[in-house]
């Protein structure tokens, strides 16, 4: 397929290797500044370039397009590619606002376009068999689930993430995962919850540095996940915990009443060819697993946006736009508390 990329931020960087590695073509990028634009353009080959994301979007070489831009723009541009009949890729988090993301799945029915969201570790082989040991029942009932992903040093980049009026904020991009991977690893969501978070500075609108949410779960009725045959102790609980203070979190703990499941690189392996992770028995003793050695799952992303049907991938659709209500939620009762700031 011939991709256009909408954005040219440091995350495009990987995903410009997975495409090609894919054995796709990135055959133009976009991005508002002129200045940065070429010099992305020169350091990763790629032909053609625009500063008018539209432009990008309406080529008639164009078969898809991945949407790398601040979430408040994914809306509009999601929306345009959907229905000129173009394979759209959209970063996380799927929309700004809750409302949006439904409304981007309504827009996939109707156009009849493949939308998948960005979010790469269900793509690792590794993920597949932390899922199939989850619904064994080796762990037993499940008891706590918790997940911590947090990036240091975010606010020294200066970059969309530190601005709340676009979509910024450790909430939307972080708490996405905490959220994502709950429900995809064991087919839970969150029933009721409880916040606490940190503002970037004094202003009432300023992003979220930090957040933490206890969340009671209850099983979920996406069709997506109607297979997962987990059995929830009467006391399930998940604690997500996302921030830009602590350095070098994405981890990931499922506790049952005979077992836990963990994992310290659950987004991405650290080490792509030692994708490990452990089963801690109540004995006291561990087991290891390497799964995947050497899988770029960013690649496997790629193939799937190329490959999958539509009625998939509107079922998938259907645990973004979950994700998104649970985010909206949080952001929701950390607006109804004040909040201190860093």
């Amino acid at each position: 397929m011939r991709w256009a990329f909408l954005g040219i931020g440091r995350v495009t960087h990987r995903m410009v290797q997975a495409v090609r590695a894919a054995g796709h073509e990135v055959r133009v990028g976009a991005g508002r500044d002129p200045d940065k634009l070429a010099q992305w353009l020169s350091q990763f080959s790629v032909p053609n370039g625009t500063t008018n994301f539209q432009e990008a979007i309406e080529r008639s070489d164009i078969d898809a397009v991945y949407i790398a831009v601040p979430p408040a723009l994914h809306l509009d541009l999601t929306q345009s590619a959907l229905k000129l009949g173009k394979r759209v890729l959209c970063e996380k988090a799927l929309t700004q606002f809750p409302s949006e993301a439904a409304e981007l799945l309504e827009t996939a029915k109707h156009s009849g376009a493949v939308l998948v969201d960005a979010t790469a570790f269900p793509h690792h082989p590794r993920s597949l068999r932390m899922r199939e040991i989850i619904d064994s029942g080796e762990l037993g009932e499940l008891c706590r689930i918790t997940v911590a992903c947090s990036v240091g040093n975010i606010l020294d980049r200066r970059d969309h993430r530190s601005d709340a009026h676009v979509g910024g904020g450790c909430l939307l991009d972080l708490g996405w995962y905490c959220v994502y991977s709950t429900a995809w690893l064991t087919g839970f969501e969150a029933d009721t919850m409880h916040s606490e978070g940190t503002r970037i500075s004094h202003a009432p609108e300023s992003a979220w540095y930090q957040v933490q949410t206890m969340a009671r779960l209850k099983q979920t009725n996406l069709a997506a996940l109607q297979s997962r045959n987990c059995t929830p102790h009467r006391s399930l609980l998940a604690s997500w915990d996302c921030g830009y203070e602590a350095n070098g979190r994405k981890w990931i703990e499922i506790s049952g009443t005979k077992a836990s499941l963990i994992c310290d690189d659950f987004l991405r392996p650290w080490d792509i060819d030692k994708p490990r992770f452990w089963v801690h028995g109540h004995d006291g003793k561990a087991r290891a697993e390497l799964v995947g050695e050497g899988v770029f799952q960013e690649v496997n992303l790629v193939q799937h946006v190329a490959h999958v049907d539509l009625q998939q991938s509107l079922k998938d659709l259907e645990i973004a736009v979950m994700v998104q209500k649970t985010l909206g939620r949080i952001e929701a009762d950390l607006q109804a508390t004040q909040h201190p700031f860093v």
